[in-house]
């Protein structure tokens, strides 16, 4: 009995931490605040680069409503989706979704300005810190409402814990902040510099000022807030510096360390600060094809040995956009390579990622940390439809729900379709070798019997459907038919 209430009593504690394993960020609420942080020594001097950059391109309202001015989801600023697996943040709220910016190797992010990209050697960072914000997604891309926002930074490498964010190292940034570092924009002005110097108490004489605008040029405000922050203390920090813990302690040498956030898309950009930086790449792939009965099947290459042994697992998405981690999953533990049939019908927008697994209540393994995503799955779309011989309209085969589907794109300028598609007809076909009476047992319909769809906008073409109960598989392929049994179209196979 001893015994078991030990292992009861275990389990609970297992439980409990499992709970509260969100911690409580600090909160950074003023200038004065950040310079409690020992930038330069824990957190990357890079960090204030990033957060300079974020509070000047967002828009805040005269209500503390904060509003992107970029879309979150656009290449071009190198951000994308935060899944929150390792419960570093609050769960989301319904409607909400986490993003993060900051990652230097990305191939694509033109849009982030020099002084982030190719920084000063002394505010290198080594591709550690990064920005999460939190939007609703009410509406897409520009204009979105961002309620929170962080700054965070990697684990060092020796430290062992892959691409995770540090909590200790994690901040929640308040309006007030952000509208205080928004101060420090662009400018050339002396009287400004004298202004800010004045107004945040700090102790540059005007020989240091005028050091700071020779050498910071058009960006003398935010040197001098660097000034400020990183070799300014408030006196009071100072008495209480050494009652505080020490920083953590480095053992091993100082190198690039992370791996890229989303290693499918990565093309490190040859810059100044990343010329003398290895090349990160990882050569995972994942795909989502075609599988079993219409399900999905998951593809998976290149899975290194490190990661085997860490405890892997691959998981099936909705698309690109889905946070949700679902049932779908399955361990890979001795297999670079390999595939898998779900039992999930295959859709557009499916998505293969790969994981870390991690254990809860002592022994179940759960979705984990996301390491990297595939592709989402395409089915083909209408520029790859089919013309439909002596008619202005097109043939498309696509799946839904594991299904073959026919669309048939109808020029508007064809008025009298119906009429001319009288006892026409789209049969599906196990394979492009079948004749056109081996089409499968009552898998076709009627062209005049298509249904529309409304929800699909198009300048040129009337858009219908026939959704078959045949299930979709490499090869299928679908035929228009005339009323003379002469094949008018046929669509690619299937793949």
């Amino acid at each position: 009995m001893m015994r078991m209430s030990g292992r009861v009593m275990s389990c609970c504690a297992a439980l409990f931490l499992a709970l509260a394993s969100v911690s409580a960020v600090q909160k950074l609420k003023s200038i004065n605040d950040l310079k409690k942080i020992n930038f330069g020594q824990s957190v990357p001097k890079h960090t204030l680069l990033l957060l300079h950059w974020f509070a000047n391109v967002v828009d805040i309202n005269n209500n503390n409503i904060i509003r992107l001015t970029f879309d979150p989801d656009d290449e071009d600023y190198g951000s994308h989706h935060y899944g929150n697996y390792e419960q570093l943040l609050d769960p989301l709220p319904h409607g909400y979704q986490y993003y993060t910016v900051g990652n230097l190797y990305e191939h694509r992010h033109e849009q982030l300005p020099d002084y982030v990209v190719n920084p000063q050697a002394e505010y290198a960072g080594r591709n550690m810190d990064r920005i999460i914000f939190r939007v609703r997604q009410q509406n897409r891309g520009r204009s979105m409402q961002t309620d929170q926002v962080y700054i965070t930074q990697h684990y060092e490498t020796f430290e062992q814990q892959g691409t995770r964010y540090d909590p200790d190292h994690t901040y929640q940034v308040t309006t007030n902040l952000l509208r205080q570092i928004r101060e420090f924009s662009e400018g050339t002005n002396q009287n400004t510099l004298w202004d800010l110097r004045d107004r945040y108490g700090s102790n540059a004489d005007d020989s240091q000022l005028r050091h700071i605008r020779n050498t910071w040029g058009t960006l003398a405000c935010l040197g001098l807030l660097l000034f400020i922050v990183i070799q300014e203390k408030h006196s009071s920090y100072q008495q209480k510096k050494s009652t505080q813990p020490p920083a953590r302690r480095k053992t091993q040498p100082d190198f690039v360390v992370n791996m890229p956030e989303n290693p499918s898309r990565t093309h490190p950009r040859q810059n100044n600060f990343l010329r003398h930086l290895p090349e990160q790449r990882d050569e995972t792939q994942l795909t989502v094809t075609t599988g079993n009965n219409g399900k999905a099947r998951i593809h998976w290459k290149n899975v290194t040995r490190d990661r085997l042994n860490n405890g892997v697992m691959v998981v099936l998405f909705k698309n690109n956009e889905d946070q949700e981690a679902s049932s779908t999953y399955k361990c890979i533990e001795d297999s670079h390579s390999g595939s898998w049939d779900t039992s999930v019908p295959l859709n557009e927008g499916l998505q293969a990622r790969l994981h870390k697994v991690r254990r809860q209540y002592c022994f179940w393994r759960v979705v984990g940390e996301e390491i990297c995503r595939g592709p989402e799955f395409k089915d083909d779309r209408k520029d790859t439809a089919v013309d439909i011989t002596g008619y202005n309209a097109k043939l498309q085969l696509f799946v839904k729900d594991g299904k073959a589907c026919a669309r048939l794109f109808v020029r508007k300028n064809f008025g009298n379709w119906k009429l001319e598609f009288d006892n026409s007809w789209v049969g599906f076909y196990a394979s492009a070798n079948k004749g056109t009476n081996q089409y499968e047992w009552r898998q076709w319909q009627w062209a005049t019997k298509f249904r529309p769809k409304a929800d699909v906008e198009d300048y040129f073409y009337d858009v219908y459907e026939y959704h078959s109960g045949m299930a979709i598989a490499p090869g299928v392929q679908a035929r228009f038919i005339d009323w003379g049994k002469e094949v008018k179209a046929r669509t690619p196979s299937w793949r």
